[in-house]
């Protein structure tokens, strides 16, 4: 393995543990609304918005 996937899943890892931990309700402010949901499931939507950042950046 190369130390690219091994930094990949390490960080995998870690994600799904904050992803696990944190299961409060909050509530996000966006331009237009307010979206009320589980912490776990709004730090996903931010990471998965952030890889498709970085992909297309690439």
């Amino acid at each position: 393995m190369s130390k690219k996937m091994i930094a990949a899943l390490v960080l995998m890892v870690i994600g799904v543990i904050i992803f696990i931990v944190n299961r409060k309700p909050v509530e996000v402010d966006l331009l237009v609304t307010t979206v009320k949901s589980i912490q776990s499931f709004v730090f996903l939507g931010f990471t998965a918005l952030g890889v498709v950042i970085g992909v297309l950046l690439k």
